[in-house]
């Protein structure tokens, strides 16, 4: 078998790029994740509601020699999604590379969490991974026929999708939601004869902005006498002994998206310092 080139892992054989799209590009997780693909020769748009962070990061991609652009992108929104959509397809043509990212947290008991709290946390992180596989479904398809590689969608769960977490009763209904929507689609698109592949992604926890809130409201809530105390424990609840980094599930993700990972469709991928192993 033909060894792939560890550089550009995201090029097909006569040197063109595949196209990706990332979800909550501006968060840590998306936008290391989005560098990664840029690195292994993706072309790259980048999409979020905060299009201020957005701008920055498209013009650090570009700095480093890659190719990408921005579009503010409301994942809840089936219309939103169109106009991403027309967007690439008028630049790059069909996506290639589709990474279902942008997720939101509520850090409360069950008793606290409002019906407004629940139906938030589903449209970002559930129904929004949902509308973008159903928004590229067709561009997937094609690109995947037109370039004979199989395309790749990549959604990210959580340890939260597998395993039971004081005060995150709803984020993981949400993930487990993710985690079954995945394999459901795999066995589908595989049955339909569709030219992708689709799986999910679970991280630890990560020591990004958006994991830091979370720490610290897990610290209100009771877990921990301080933020500084939550952290401490998180930390040593990963065999591991320690946090990820963005940059940890952005190679993940590559992996996931490139031709290493063809045989890979509906699986779940435990990138979480051994803490699904106790």
């Amino acid at each position: 078998m033909e060894q792939l080139s560890m550089n550009k892992l995201l090029q097909l054989k006569d040197g063109t790029c595949r196209t990706a799209l990332v979800t909550g590009a501006a968060g840590g997780i998306g936008s290391a994740t989005a560098k990664a693909l840029s690195n292994h020769g993706a072309k790259v748009m980048v999409t979020d509601v905060n299009e201020a962070a957005l701008s920055a990061l498209v013009d650090e991609i570009r700095a480093e020699g890659g190719e990408a652009m921005a579009a503010a992108l409301d994942v809840g929104d089936p219309e939103s999604w169109q106009q991403a959509r027309q967007q690439v397809f008028d630049s790059w043509g069909p996506l290639s590379i589709l990474v279902n990212n942008a997720g939101i947290d509520v850090v409360k008991s069950v008793a606290d969490t409002s019906l407004a709290d629940w139906d938030r946390l589903f449209r970002v992180n559930s129904t929004g991974m949902f509308l973008g596989t159903q928004c590229f479904l067709d561009d997937l398809h094609a690109a995947g026929q037109a370039g004979g590689v199989r395309s790749s969608i990549i959604n990210m769960s959580s340890i939260c999708g597998n395993v039971g977490v004081a005060f995150q009763s709803a984020y993981s209904a949400t993930k487990g939601a993710v985690r079954m929507f995945t394999k459901a689609a795999a066995v589908e698109f595989g049955t339909l004869g569709l030219q992708l592949r689709i799986n999910s992604i679970h991280p630890g926890t990560v020591d990004t902005a958006f994991a830091a809130q979370c720490l610290t409201e897990l610290g209100e809530a009771g877990f921990a006498p301080s933020p500084a105390e939550a952290r401490a424990a998180i930390r040593a609840a990963h065999p591991i002994g320690d946090m990820a980094q963005g940059d940890e599930i952005a190679d993940a993700i590559v992996f996931l998206a490139s031709d290493l990972s063809r045989f890979m469709t509906g699986s779940e991928m435990m990138v979480d310092g051994g803490y699904t192993a106790q």
